[in-house]
């Protein structure tokens, strides 16, 4: 793994090599953006810069350093990840800076990424900081973060905080295609749902994503005369698994998206359900754009709403209880102000 082999991203990959190049590396960096779209890749690419006796802006990638960095077991490389607990306690921290204290094995650099940094505890954070406000001689910290605002403002402020953006549909597609045997349709399903990244896509399963969107089209064919109780069962199944309940949502959010390009432009062209655009042609007809887009709205307060300590399932029944309604003009509500009255 290189700056070379990682797709995308290469104003970041710049800006690391000139700073490598010109010897003004910061001590600590803040890695950002999306889950699976190669912040973590990245990180490892520019540590075997730092770490390969080549000493060149491109690692050889066949001498022992290089093998010990894609390995992880490299003596100046500290890798730095949850526990099963999904914290990072302080005693890891504290780990991290005993090793710091000890002289290079290489007479190098020392690094140290800390993966999911946003899972460090208060405890942990603060031991973190004193280090990163006097970080010892040649040690380059990398905090990777798909939640950085969950970082303790001190901690953020010390570190030069890199955002990395989601890959270009067309990008994330070609990669998820070497990797999965699905089709073009699929692969852009997959990429779309998961925001542009193709690590995350690689982690879903085709064939259940298609059922997850054959179940809800059928509710949403039916939905005109849909039950209180077909509306709680909908609710309480799309409940079941909350670590899917994301995945969900985008499928609702794709959905309603395809319906309104469909009745704006009449064209299956942008289409990101393509392989369900008779069902999309469908449905679209029945619906208002004035209604398509509040229902679009309400899927996004409600999914604001969803970040908030509520009762999942009472949101999401509010939520199908506004997309069944009948009414014209039904308004979308602040996913903050309908969080407050579900704590």
């Amino acid at each position: 793994m290189n700056f070379n082999t990682i797709q995308g991203h290469d104003k970041t990959k710049r800006i690391l090599k000139r700073a490598v190049k010109t010897g003004r590396l910061s001590h600590a960096y803040l890695f950002s953006g999306l889950e699976g779209i190669g912040k973590r890749l990245t990180a490892i690419a520019l540590s075997k810069i730092l770490l390969c006796p080549s000493h060149g802006l491109d690692p050889c990638g066949t001498c022992s350093a290089c093998i010990q960095v894609e390995k992880g077991n490299h003596p100046d490389l500290m890798m730095i990840s949850p526990t099963e607990k999904k914290t990072i306690p302080i005693e890891s921290i504290r780990t991290l800076k005993q090793e710091l204290s000890r002289k290079s094995f290489a007479s190098g650099y020392k690094v140290c990424l800390i993966d999911d940094a946003e899972t460090m505890t208060i405890a942990a954070e603060n031991s973190l900081l004193k280090t990163l406000e006097e970080p010892p001689p040649d040690s380059i910290i990398i905090l990777i973060s798909a939640q950085p605002y969950r970082l303790l403002p001190t901690v953020l402020s010390r570190c030069q905080h890199i955002k990395f953006q989601p890959l270009p549909i067309s990008t994330a597609s070609a990669l998820i295609r070497k990797k999965m045997n699905v089709d073009e349709e699929t692969d852009s399903l997959l990429v779309s749902l998961t925001g542009g990244s193709p690590g995350k896509a690689l982690q879903l399963n085709a064939d259940y994503v298609k059922k997850l969107r054959d179940s809800w089209i059928k509710y949403s064919e039916a939905s005109s005369h849909a039950s209180g109780e077909d509306i709680f069962n909908l609710a309480e199944d799309f409940c079941r698994d909350k670590d899917t309940l994301d995945l969900r949502l985008n499928l609702l959010r794709l959905w309603y998206r395809d319906m309104i390009l469909y009745k704006v432009y009449g064209s299956s062209e942008k289409l990101l359900n393509s392989d369900k655009t008779e069902e999309i042609v469908l449905q679209s007809a029945s619906w208002s754009l004035k209604k398509l887009l509040n229902a679009l709205f309400c899927i996004e307060d409600y999914s604001q709403t969803l970040d908030y300590n509520v009762n999942h399932q009472l949101a999401v029944e509010a939520l199908l209880i506004n997309l069944n309604s009948g009414d014209e003009s039904f308004s979308h509500r602040s996913g903050r102000a309908t969080a407050a009255g579900m704590y």
